[in-house]
């Protein structure tokens, strides 16, 4: 009986020794598998704990480079208020960037326990971050990574690590300083206001990818003695000009775009039209561009169709929207000149058309068709200029004209979900930078659970402890189990 009884639980124990390292075994293999294949969901509600379309690209181009990347953040200064969510924020992206890319490589700094490492890279100040690749570097301040804002109980940090980032790495892979000038002296619209109307959000948008916003006025060109676009121009802008241009600045404009320059020229309705775009086989019919798809509750606000481009590819993925506001049609020549390709770019629905005036319904435009023009209504058109135009002495030029200058303005930069996007993915074409195109992203809030440092070291030693002691509670209710038999 004892004997018997023996066995029995020896042949018990041996099951569940058996089953255990089993067990064990299967977690193991489990572990090795993901770590192996590491997958990552962000289930948060904006999206806001992955890295952003735009920071992917610019790592994917580090990465194809095959140079390695060294990206050292300091942490802030202990006993602040705020340090402790600057530190999880900037240790949040940089795991982020670390599981992401082949190259870069991360590391996070105690700067109050590793000051040698702060003389070593000449950092004095607290939440620094350094980005270097070869003999490149690029010093990012707390400044540039965090921002308040709102008021009262609603003040709070916003993180502006992830686009600060992502011009550090903008810079180190240009080969050189690059410059967007855009001529101003005739009504133009002007980087440096700062009102509606101004562009210097848009500005701010190019300086994600290192280019640098400028004006360029022909009469008042005192740093050459004959007036010309500079050579470190990578495109010119000319946005809506209320007054002609005069015929010797438009010489010296064609003169850039036959050394395989790039232009984008923006109109509005009933606004002078360069007489460039007539070289190029463009035409600005008159009247304005309306359609039965728009943006509640504005009739000018038609909803641009994307066509197959480079410029559109990202954002049509995406189905983000590019808010337009009083648009005039563009219209390239059928069949092209010779040299000219042409591609829509944006585009009305078959609802929509060239509205010349005529009855209205609710405020609304009707179409007529004795009067109106038929659509599809195409309010962008992109163009690549080669030798065989006649226009083009060496390379490729590429122009993009658009019926439609507020979309590059401060007033609807931000309003539009697609328009930050559409701007700097504009130029990143013009400039041949296709690799970079990608939709990019706001800024994201530094929004953390409201946790101490303390309460973070209690959360893991409980999830550290919990474990083990679940097995021994259930290891003893299993013995108290069968000694009760």
């Amino acid at each position: 009986m004892a004997m018997n009884q023996a066995r029995r639980r020896f042949a018990a124990g041996s099951n569940s020794l058996f089953v255990s390292v089993i067990v064990v075994a299967v977690a193991c293999v489990g572990y090795l598998l993901v770590d192996l294949h590491r997958v990552r969901i962000d289930l948060s509600a904006d999206q806001g704990a992955a890295l952003l379309p735009d920071t992917l690209t610019k790592l994917a181009l580090l990465d194809r480079d095959a140079t390695p990347v060294t990206v050292t953040a300091f942490s802030g200064q202990r006993g602040k208020q705020e340090s402790y969510y600057k530190d999880r924020a900037l240790r949040d992206l940089l795991d982020e960037v670390d599981f992401a890319s082949q190259v870069v490589t991360v590391a996070f700094v105690d700067f109050d326990k590793e000051r040698l490492t702060a003389e070593k890279l000449g950092v004095t100040d607290y939440s620094t971050v350094v980005v270097q690749r070869g003999a490149a570097r690029v010093d990012i301040k707390d400044r540039e990574l965090f921002k308040r804002v709102g008021k009262g109980e609603e003040r709070h940090l916003e993180f502006l690590g992830e686009k600060a980032l992502d011009r550090a790495f903008a810079q180190l892979t240009a080969d050189n300083h690059r410059v967007v000038y855009t001529l101003v002296g005739h009504g133009e619209l002007d980087p440096e206001n700062h009102d509606l109307g101004g562009l210097s959000e848009a500005a701010a948008v190019l300086q994600q990818d290192d280019y640098k916003l400028e004006r360029l006025d022909f009469v008042r060109q005192r740093d050459m003695p004959v007036p010309r676009v500079p050579d470190d121009a990578a495109a010119l802008a000319i946005l809506r000009p209320k007054v002609p241009i005069p015929s010797l600045e438009e010489d010296l404009i064609l003169a850039y775009l036959s050394g395989g320059g790039a232009l984008v020229i923006a109109v509005d309705p009933e606004s002078p039209v360069p007489s460039i775009l007539g070289r190029l086989g463009v035409v600005i019919p008159s009247g304005r561009v309306l359609d039965k798809i728009l943006v509640f509750p504005y009739p000018d606000r038609p909803v641009p169709r994307y066509k197959s481009h480079p410029i559109t590819r990202d954002l049509s993925d995406d189905s983000l929207v590019t808010v337009v506001s009083g648009v005039a049609p563009v219209q390239a020549a059928v069949p092209p000149l010779e040299g000219i390709r042409s591609t829509i770019v944006l585009e009305t629905s078959r609802d929509g058309w060239i509205d010349r005036g005529g009855a209205l319904k609710n405020g609304q435009g009707l179409y007529e068709p004795e009067i109106d023009g038929q659509g599809p209504a195409t309010m962008a058109v992109a163009l690549e200029v080669s030798r065989d135009s006649g226009l083009v002495r060496k390379g490729i030029g590429r122009v993009l004209v658009v019926g439609d200058s507020d979309v590059f303005t401060n007033g609807l930069l931000s309003e539009g979900p697609g328009n930050a996007s559409f701007v700097l993915n504009s130029f990143r074409w013009l400039i041949g930078d296709e690799a970079r195109i990608s939709v990019i992203g706001g800024a994201k809030k530094a929004r953390r659970l409201a946790l101490t440092a303390e309460d973070g070291d209690q959360i893991r030693w409980l999830a550290i402890g919990l474990g083990p002691l679940l097995v021994l509670l259930l290891g003893v209710s299993v013995w108290a189990s069968r000694r009760g038999r």
